[in-house]
């Protein structure tokens, strides 16, 4: 009988989910065993319902400071006390349940801290008997990945700096694998000749690019203002601005330029091709998520940081600054100073990406799906086992 693997994630922003499909993608890729994912916050209960709008309402109206607030007020050991019991009131229902007991999985991967619990919540009452590694999908941990760690068999981390924190505050060491966030292991073959890009998207590469990611999540609305800000400049560069699924901001930006007569911008709505066009770009306009940083790091493309909406994304932010991989700013009135003095001096970006060549090359997805066919393997032969081995 083939071992089980089940991958859960949540729908706060998009990449939890995308982290997730890398890794299923690969393990069917590669190996033989049977494998799931769930989104548990699709059928969650009333306080996961909560919390899911909770989350849109955050992105669409930037409550910033709010969001800021409740993030490290959670950040300690004393209100995650009850971390496990909301966890159950949030996601524990019929579907999620027999979903989960149904397939009854060897080992779980979790790219949200509410999956890991779950499934934990589920062992504790021998529902099931699966092994957890989480995803910390951040360039810093908090507690709510950890509430459970002792229940837990591995963590994946984006570096030493993470990993070193987690020993701090109690992880063993032994469980800690500093991999990197997982990106697309296939980006190298999947990446076309630079110029067949560029004449792709009719540029000429004379100029800088940037590439401004929008979003297509209910709070994209939010980055029309810097969307204007930019795209009305006259500086010496091109722009292309992914608006994802939100019809609504693609609609208003093409009203935008037309109304402009504005030439040197590209609105594109969902595109499978976000690779080739950060292979082409000398520097990435975003807020700082885990998954875009991540990206950005792989492509060795600069980052322009604009607001997010706080929480992780600052630490994200901080990690970029301090490696002098990104350039910060707050306000519409910063991007456009920061665009402007790029597009006068390229040099400025040039120098960032020679150092961000010097940066290790992930292959965190390889290393994870690796990491979880030993611990299968060794599960089916022994009860105990050393992870510090592999």
């Amino acid at each position: 009988m083939k071992k089980k693997i089940l991958i859960t994630y949540g729908s706060y922003g998009s990449g939890h989910k995308t982290i997730a499909n890398y890794i299923k993608s690969y393990i069917e890729e590669h190996y033989d065993y049977e494998i799931k994912v769930l989104d548990f916050t699709e059928h969650s209960n009333f306080f996961g319902k909560i919390g899911v709008k909770l989350f849109d309402f955050n992105i669409k109206y930037r409550t910033r400071f709010l969001f800021d607030l409740s993030y490290e007020l959670m950040d300690h050991k004393i209100t995650t006390l009850r971390f496990k019991k909301f966890t159950k009131k949030s996601f524990d229902n019929n579907y999620n349940r027999k979903f989960i007991t149904d397939f009854n999985p060897d080992i779980t991967i979790s790219t949200h801290f509410f999956g890991n619990n779950l499934v934990s919540f589920y062992n504790d009452l021998n529902l099931t008997h699966s092994k957890i590694l989480t995803i910390i999908t951040d360039y810093k941990s908090h507690q709510w990945w950890i509430a459970n760690h002792k229940n837990e068999n591995g963590f994946i981390v984006a570096n030493e700096i993470v990993k070193n924190e987690l020993v701090n505050i109690g992880v063993s060491p032994n469980k800690i694998f500093p991999y990197g966030l997982p990106v697309n292991p296939n980006i190298d073959s999947a990446l076309k000749d630079k110029d067949a890009i560029l004449k792709e998207y009719n540029l000429s590469g004379q100029r800088p690019i940037l590439l401004f990611f929008g979003g297509g999540s209910v709070g994209s609305m939010a980055y029309f203002d810097y969307f204007k800000i930019v795209a009305k400049q006259n500086y010496n560069f091109d722009l292309i601005f992914i608006c994802g699924k939100n019809e609504k901001l693609k609609a208003k930006c093409d009203k935008f330029i037309k109304s402009k007569n504005i030439k040197n911008v590209k609105v594109l709505g969902f595109t499978t091709d976000v690779f080739n066009l950060m292979k082409i770009s000398d520097a990435v306009i975003s807020k700082a998520g885990g998954a875009t940083v991540t990206e950005c790091l792989e492509m060795n493309v600069p980052m322009i940081i604009i607001p997010g909406y706080g929480g992780q994304e600052k630490y994200n932010e901080r990690f970029m600054l301090k490696k002098h991989f990104a350039f910060r700013v707050k306000t519409y009135f910063g991007l456009k100073r920061i665009v402007k003095k790029v597009s006068k001096s390229p040099i400025l970006l040039k120098r960032i990406k020679l150092r961000m060549i010097k940066n290790d090359k992930n292959n965190s997805v390889i290393k994870i799906c690796k990491l979880v066919d030993k611990m299968l393997k060794k599960w089916l032969n022994s009860h105990f086992f050393n992870l510090h081995n592999f």
